[in-house]
């Protein structure tokens, strides 16, 4: 299933922030869903031309908000994440995909970009600038929430505890009001576990359906 992936991208005093990332499918600038990960991996601009229309009409049709700057938004190839990500969301790993068409968001409890969690953990420690505020976009849409164990009881916890406190569970009732009580699986964890694990599955079954509900 193509997929392209736009993303702000941040360089300050040689650190590497991407922010807002809109995954799109097929042509359409429709919201399907959103989802809160931890930080950032390993998907780097890949210099290719795009036409920023796309995410410019994103932010004003769907969202009311202009987006001006353009010089921060890059085209990016997709990383391990976002592609685990996909099947979660088209019904890949329980074997019924689907097609999607529309745009993912994509957001993080800290931006700074870097696979490796101990270097994210330390950059986390030194500058908390760049902490998820983007909560009113995710409208009356499912939102997975995958910040995993850094997410419910690490470095993020209160990030992600607040974020998860302030949504509304109406639009992915999936998930236990009382926030202790969820795993909450980053994709790489579905991955992992989604052929043997009852509750990952279930969990899959669950958010496919949220998804593709008529």
């Amino acid at each position: 299933m193509p997929m392209n992936v736009y993303a702000e991208w941040i360089q300050e005093n040689g650190v590497t922030y991407r922010r807002k990332t809109l995954l799109q499918f097929g042509n359409s600038i429709e919201l399907i869903g959103s989802a809160v990960l931890m930080n950032p991996g390993q998907a780097i601009p890949n210099n290719e031309k795009f036409d920023f229309d796309i995410v410019k009409t994103f932010y004003e049709k769907i969202h009311n908000e202009k987006i001006e700057e353009k010089t921060l938004w890059r085209k990016f190839d997709p990383d391990p994440a976002m592609k685990q990500l996909v099947k979660i969301f088209n019904g890949g790993y329980i074997n019924e995909p689907n097609n999607l068409n529309g745009i993912i968001q994509l957001f993080n409890c800290f931006y700074y970009r870097n696979q490796n969690a101990a270097e994210a953990r330390e950059q986390f420690a030194r500058n908390q600038d760049f902490l998820f505020n983007e909560a009113s976009f995710f409208l009356d849409k499912p939102v997975y929430f995958g910040w995993g164990d850094e997410g419910k009881n690490g470095i993020y916890a209160d990030i992600a505890r607040e974020i998860f406190d302030h949504y509304d569970l109406e639009y992915t009732p999936i998930y236990n009001p009382d926030f202790d009580m969820n795993e909450f699986y980053h994709p790489r964890r579905i991955n992992i576990k989604q052929k043997d694990d009852k509750n990952v599955k279930s969990l899959l079954n669950d958010f496919y359906n949220l998804v593709f509900r008529e």
